[in-house]
């Protein structure tokens, strides 16, 4: 699981990568179209608003499984090491799991609506579907990484209750 999880965030890595240069690039366009040929061109805005909705999902994920997102740490510090600590991160990452599962199935029902009556965007005709694509992707990642942190707390409990015992 952990060749996996590796190999999973390295390639949630480099994509994002990819959709950064993509979205600095149709922005950087957009400037100089706009400032130097002073001929504004419509499509780098699209491409920059659907990079960044899909920046902003994937690299909400991403942060999560680096276990490097937002967090009040308070009480988890203080039950750092012990049976109770492993808990509350398992309960941390069940909820999580919830979030996920919502984002996923309320996300493929959206993705999937818009593929099946073909909304598209205005400039580039893309169907929206894919952009919307990127809630049930995050959401899966959620899940996938937030598995995964439970696996490892189940294991880390084990060990303490064989050490005590």
């Amino acid at each position: 699981m952990q060749r996996l999880f590796s190999i999973t965030e390295q390639l949630l890595s480099y994509l994002l990568c990819a959709l950064l240069m993509l979205l600095t690039a149709s922005v950087i366009w957009q400037v100089i179209g706009r400032y130097v040929l002073a001929s504004p061109a419509t499509w780098p805005d699209e491409i920059a608003r659907f990079s960044l909705i899909w920046v902003a999902m994937l690299g909400g994920a991403f942060v999560y499984g680096k276990k490097k997102h937002l967090a009040v740490t308070i009480l988890p510090e203080k039950l750092a090491g012990t049976v109770k600590g492993y808990a509350l991160e398992i309960f941390h990452h069940c909820l999580v799991t919830v979030f996920g599962l919502i984002a996923l199935v309320g996300g493929y029902s959206m993705a999937k609506n818009n593929f099946e009556f073909g909304q598209l965007s205005p400039v580039l005709k893309i169907n929206m579907g894919y952009i919307y694509s990127a809630v049930p992707a995050a959401g899966l990642m959620l899940i996938f990484f937030a598995i995964y942190f439970i696996a490892q707390n189940v294991q880390l409990i084990k060990q303490t209750n064989s050490e005590n015992t």
